[in-house]
């Protein structure tokens, strides 16, 4: 079995990069940086020509905001060390990767493989790009997880990806709210104990709801696992909830695969080990609360602690597991 690593991730915060350019050859520059080396050849009015990029890099992924104000052409060379998903958010544009050619919309995403020259001309509306891209070791490496096998080349999927279809369209509903998060300094993005398992669930994420050439053996049932394994894994969450805590983590510890372990929880409690991973840390921050002084400390400080870091929604979270406001908890407390 292929043996996980933890994300690598930067300790102060997020790499950001914010630009607006009325220059093409600074915007061509900015992106070659920040996603991948391509040619920028301006088809509208050049005198209103101006690109907009909001981005982050987190760990393997970059994720952010692309925009240009008049037409243009991106051609890019194979990325070789890279996936790349672009899902427009309005407007349509026609796009290839190789042989292949797409009129890309809001329900027709792009899927770029790291073995072949790509592009899109478009930019007809004001709408930003949801723009993805993903380390090809670190995507290649989380399939080899989920199959428990070696992955030898590129994963090749085809360049439509179909938004209509309900896991594709939940992936990118997530994909597009942790990039909604970049302008939110108390984003869950942003929080060190979730950055890792939310990487991790954008891979898995795309592997598992795009098609793609061993999309089937991941549709295929994993090997069933006892409930001696179960309750290891159990036990390792429990004992590693304060930590940057991913499915695939877990799965190692116990030897199996991410597949096996899903199904196995599923089986056996009912839930999925990131909904676990969630309970602990629901309860660890309940036990605070009724630890900890109202003087000393405040509901928020201590929900962001264990990775809650939107005090509204741990406080409905809280009231419906433990059936009182969390600050009436600590309020309470000794």
């Amino acid at each position: 079995m292929a043996t996980p690593q933890p994300t690598r991730l930067p300790r102060r915060g997020l790499s950001e990069v914010r630009v607006r350019s009325g220059d093409p050859t600074e915007a061509r520059e900015v992106g070659t940086r920040v996603y991948h080396e391509h040619r920028l050849t301006v088809l509208g009015d050049a005198r209103s020509f101006t690109m907009r990029l909001q981005a982050a890099a987190l760990g393997p992924i970059t994720i952010g905001w692309l925009g240009y104000d008049t037409e243009v052409t991106i051609d890019t060379p194979e990325f070789v060390n890279s996936y790349q998903v672009n899902i427009l958010t309005g407007g349509e544009m026609s796009a290839y990767c190789g042989p292949d050619k797409l009129l890309a919309t809001p329900q027709l995403g792009m899927v770029y493989r790291p073995d072949r020259p790509t592009g899109f001309t478009g930019w007809r509306t004001a709408n930003p790009m949801l723009a993805l891209k993903i380390d090809r070791r670190a995507l290649e490496h989380e399939l080899e997880q989920l199959l428990d096998c070696p992955v030898n080349k590129p994963i090749r999927f085809p360049l439509a990806l179909d938004l209509t279809e309900r896991r594709a369209a939940d992936w990118s509903r997530m994909v597009g709210a942790l990039a909604a998060g970049l302008a939110n300094p108390d984003a869950l993005i942003r929080q060190p104990i979730m950055a890792a398992p939310l990487v991790h669930s954008i891979m898995s994420g795309l592997l598992l709801s795009a098609n793609h050439d061993l999309r089937t053996q991941l549709d295929a049932p994993a090997p069933n696992l006892g409930p001696t394994t179960v309750r290891r894994a159990r036990a390792y969450i429990e004992q590693h909830a304060d930590q940057p805590l991913t499915v695939p983590l877990v799965a190692a510890h116990v030897g199996v695969s991410i597949r096996s372990l899903q199904q196995a929880f599923q089986r056996n409690l009912g839930a999925t080990p990131y909904q676990l991973i969630q309970h602990v840390r629901l309860q660890r921050a309940h036990n605070d609360l009724r630890r900890s002084s109202s003087e000393q400390t405040t509901v928020a400080e201590i929900a962001a602690r264990w990775g809650f870091p939107h005090t509204g929604r741990f406080a409905k979270t809280y009231r419906a597991n433990y059936g009182t406001p969390p600050s009436e908890t600590l309020r309470l407390s000794r």
